[in-house]
């Protein structure tokens, strides 16, 4: 598995993907349906902070996600976390954690990680948790989970 940066910003891509609407709800619970590609372009707005991610296995494009600035320096976000319906289950979600901390870290330095999940995700939940996240934080429906990834090579 690999992650290529998506730049520049290709959100026709994402909308190939991210068909179905419950998973788009899954992935930004305030994402307009039909995909809304302005909507997409803002938040993934490189001028902005956020580096989005096209991920490939092999030669195949099986998600997406995203690192966003947070308001701590060293810290980043990890956000619109997606695998395809199809491969789900099989660990390409904690191999795309690994892949993300790395970029953070070695890229970015940051020496932490945070992501936001709705409860009601159980699956993403226990992704994060087998990856090393743990909630800190909860309003509702809302989990913040978050993971030390240490130092960035320089630091």
């Amino acid at each position: 598995m690999e992650i290529i940066e998506n730049d520049p910003l290709n959100t026709m891509l994402l909308e190939q993907m991210i068909k179905d609407p419950e998973d788009l709800k899954l992935v930004w619970p305030m994402a307009r349906y039909p995909f809304d590609h302005e909507q997409w372009g803002q938040v993934l707005d490189r001028e902005k902070g956020a580096v989005s991610f096209l991920v490939y296995e092999g030669e195949s494009l099986v998600g997406h996600a995203a690192l966003d600035r947070a308001e701590e320096p060293q810290t980043r976000v990890a956000r619109f976390l997606y695998i395809i319906p199809e491969l789900r289950g099989q660990g390409l979600g904690q191999k795309l954690m690994v892949l993300l901390e790395q970029y953070a870290r070695e890229k970015l330095g940051a020496s932490r990680l945070v992501l936001r999940v709705r409860n009601f995700n159980e699956k993403a939940i226990g992704c994060y948790g087998k990856s090393g996240f743990s909630v800190f934080f909860r309003d509702g429906s809302l989990l913040m989970m978050e993971k030390d990834i240490g130092r960035g090579e320089n630091g």
